[in-house]
């Protein structure tokens, strides 16, 4: 029996990580330490919220409205075996596909980590780099990271350069930020 995912979060609907609505899973865990990351509570490979990858692909099929799913983290790719299952299972179903990672792409295509490339129409690739960061490039955190389109369902026209970022509120009243906020809104949300 497979392993179940290790999930950090899920966002069944957002806007900001990829092209039109999307269910959102953020993996956890990630040893590739990154100075400076922006998710370092995703980083801890202990368990945080096990899903049978079964539980998780219903989640996704059950929502009517998204276009697509995008993971990210934590490291999708140390979690390869599930991450792969997962996104073959929501391609049969016609949805599109998003993967960030922090793994370089000759780290990517030189490795078993390939066999994700057939089933991933978006892969933003490369470390992130906190001297090189830039909150005004789509997908991006820093200006070296790249994004590549290994399907060819889409190309680089679908990039639109900018700070993207979502503003949920919870019903309890708080408010979540997703995205690359600048210091003045992480300022305000803590203040």
């Amino acid at each position: 029996m497979p392993q179940p995912f290790n999930i950090a979060h899920i966002e069944p609907s957002s806007f900001i990580y990829g092209p039109g609505e999307r269910f959102v899973i953020w993996v956890q865990g990630c040893t590739l330490g990154c100075q400076g990351c922006w998710n370092r509570t995703m980083l801890s490979k202990r368990p945080k919220q096990l899903i049978a990858r079964e539980a998780l692909l219903q989640k996704i099929l059950d929502l009517d409205s998204i276009q697509g799913v995008t993971l990210l983290g934590g490291e999708p790719l140390q979690q390869l075996s599930n991450v792969l299952w997962l996104l073959q299972q929501v391609k049969s179903a016609g949805l599109d596909t998003m993967v960030f990672t922090g793994y370089e792409w000759p780290e990517i295509i030189n490795d078993e980590k390939a066999k994700i490339l057939p089933v991933t129409d978006i892969l933003v690739s490369g470390r992130y780099v906190a001297a090189r960061r830039n909150i005004n490039l789509q997908w991006r955190g820093s200006s070296n990271q790249q994004v590549h389109f290994p399907t060819g369902q889409y190309d680089a026209s679908l990039i639109k350069e900018g700070n993207y970022v979502e503003v949920h509120f919870e019903a309890d009243g708080r408010m979540r930020i997703l995205g690359f906020p600048d210091v003045d809104i992480m300022a305000y949300e803590n203040g």
